[in-house]
């Protein structure tokens, strides 16, 4: 007998939610911050990601031809303020069109374009597999123009296919479907209900069937408009054993491995969409299933589960790279000119702080590292920690600030969650204490809608990197007008963060040709070139299994109006929108709103 938890997705379900409607007083605005709410939660994972990362080493099945993963050098190498002429400058003209993703002319079935070229190249992959499957014959490929989805910033290259795919080639492929599974649980608001309260904003929840038909509308969508070689994602949505929450906080292996397993064994899917959870996307690794999500993992724990586990949010040693390169290049042994009160112009000290766990501190000493073959590291004066303990966020903030007065630190580099940074800027106010803010560019802190909650007299003076791009005008988003195209209704407001998701694993299936396995998803992945847009900048290669590429600059101001929100607070970039590699900033002085 079927598991009723367990079902398969091919058509449009009815549903009797009509999404979220209504308006009240600052409904607009609520509506919106709701919508990042599955990414707060999923932000919140790296507060105990210590505990949910395993600390031995494990192996990993690998095909033997496919690429191993590789440590990326360190930056400081070539650490310098770069000429301007380095950055690379945010394509606007592509994907800004809010009706450019609709065209979608790039194509779906055997004959339509898009995918792997046979011989690798941009948007290539291992090519074309033995006969069998739809249109039977020898597999033929060929490109067909520079965007499988015109319009599309993240658009792969487009080709044409015909032939034969193969039929079964991996466990979860067949000659005309390709099963995806979704743990519905892993949309669920995850923390937002706490960063909801300090916000003093009552967000409701979206139920599970608005969030199930917003990944049903997507699936449909890349189906329509990707090439997949005479196949097409099939969707199972299935409730897990699991506990997300848990797993954020610390706990749930065992359940995780019991959904992996499910996912594996019962299921028997080619992918995962939803391992938003390091402990999920391990287990699932282990059993050798596709996963996206996992968010601010190093780049080693990437690599040792390749070619499976891979992620939309950047890994924390790119994070440690491109704060630390920041602060050397740009405020290192210079005036805090942009602090106030008594430590306006006094020389820079500055301190970390970041979670206690074994594994985020790891990435602070790369950090740290970085300063110290620089010759700065005398110019941080305090590297602090605080505990995964909400209820205690209030005191901790109070006692961290404290001692930030007490060491006269002009300069604030907090890799935190949105929670402890409402607390701390806060506390920073009630104490009469005015230091700079570096943005680091992690858990949501870099986007309008949490720069808004914390304290605006203090966050004025905040300035930093960030790995998105510019922001984007509500209901314009490209997940959302993906959607739009395929459904009438509206998606959860979490559908840019659904889409990025299923994205990853489309630009997998296209890359690796006819012959789809783990390895040649690896390699199609890894043929991705590069591509810009209001996500930032994607790109992949041996020992790079997230998106972050490179970063931005910029600054809070409190008094210009957010597109996002239309109300008034929102990050500004003073380079009129570079973006420039990681490891590499220009030598100008920073900016904030009040300097």
């Amino acid at each position: 007998m079927s598991d009723p938890s367990t079902a398969p997705v091919n058509s449009p379900a009815a549903s009797n939610d009509p999404g979220p409607t209504g308006a009240s007083p600052g409904g607009a605005r609520d509506r919106l911050f709701r919508g990042y709410g599955p990414l707060i939660g999923f932000t919140a994972v790296f507060l105990a990601i210590a505990v949910l990362v395993p600390s031995q080493q494990r192996e990993v099945r690998v095909d033997p031809g496919s690429a191993a993963g590789v440590e990326v050098a360190g930056v400081t190498e070539d650490l310098a303020a770069v000429d301007p002429g380095v950055a690379v400058t945010d394509p606007g003209a592509p994907g800004t069109d809010p009706g450019a993703v609709e065209q979608g002319s790039g194509g779906a079935g055997p004959d339509a374009g898009g995918g792997a070229g046979s011989g690798g190249g941009p948007g290539g992959g291992p090519g074309g597999g033995p006969g069998g499957g739809p249109g039977a014959g020898p597999a033929a490929i060929a490109g067909c123009g520079p965007q499988q989805v015109p319009g599309d910033p993240y658009s792969p290259v487009c080709v044409r296919f015909s032939g034969g795919n193969g039929g079964e080639t991996s466990r979860g492929v067949t000659g005309d479907s390709i099963t995806v599974a979704v743990r519905i649980e892993g949309f669920s608001n995850g923390l937002l209900d706490a960063v909801s309260r300090v916000a003093n904003a009552k967000i409701p929840n979206e139920s599970p069937e608005l969030i199930r038909r917003t990944v049903e509308g997507l699936v449909e969508y890349f189906n329509k408009r990707f090439q997949f070689y005479g196949r097409k994602m099939k969707l199972v949505v299935y409730n897990g054993k699991g506990d997300v929450l848990k797993e954020i906080t610390g706990g749930g292996q065992e359940g995780a491995q019991a959904d992996a397993l499910k996912v594996s064994q019962e299921i028997k899917a080619f992918a995962d969409v939803s391992a938003v959870s390091p402990v999920y996307a391990d287990a699932l690794s282990s059993k050798g299933v596709i996963n996206v999500g996992a968010p601010y993992t190093s780049r080693e724990w990437m690599s040792q589960r390749r070619p499976f586990a891979w992620s939309q949010f950047p890994d924390c040693s790119t994070i440690a790279e491109s704060v630390a390169s920041y602060f050397v290049i740009k405020m290192a042994g210079k005036p805090a000119a942009l602090a106030g009160g008594n430590l306006r112009n006094q020389p820079r000290r500055a301190a970390i702080i970041a979670p206690e766990n074994s594994w985020y501190q790891e990435c602070v000493r790369s950090g740290v590292g970085i300063a110290e073959r620089a010759g700065k590291a005398n110019d941080i004066v305090l590297n602090s920690k605080y505990v995964i303990d909400i209820p205690k966020m209030s005191s901790q903030a109070d006692t961290l600030i404290r001692q930030l007065k007490d060491k006269q630190v002009t300069s604030v580099i907090c890799t935190c969650d949105p929670l402890i940074m409402t607390f701390m800027t806060a506390k920073a106010r009630e104490q009469g204490y005015e230091p700079e803010w570096l943005v680091t560019g992690v858990a949501l802190v870099d986007n309008d809608l949490i720069g808004q909650i914390l304290q605006q007299d203090q966050w004025g003076r905040s300035f930093g990197i960030s790995f998105a791009g510019a922001p984007q005008p509500a209901g314009q988003g490209l997940g959302y007008r993906a959607y739009k195209s395929t459904r009438s209704d509206e998606p959860s407001i979490g559908v840019e963060l659904i889409y990025n998701q299923i994205y990853l694993i489309a630009l997998g299936i296209q890359g690796a040709g006819p012959n789809l396995t783990p390895q040649s998803f690896e390699q199609g992945m890894f043929n991705y070139p590069r591509r810009s847009g209001p996500f930032g900048t994607w790109g992949f290669g041996p020992g790079d299994y997230t998106t972050a590429e490179d970063a931005r600059e910029v600054f809070w101001n409190p008094s210009v109006n957010s597109p996002q929100t239309r109300s008034p607070g929102t990050y500004q970039d003073p380079n009129g929108g570079a973006r420039f590699p990681i490891g590499k900033w220009p030598g100008s002085p920073p900016r904030s709103a009040k300097g």
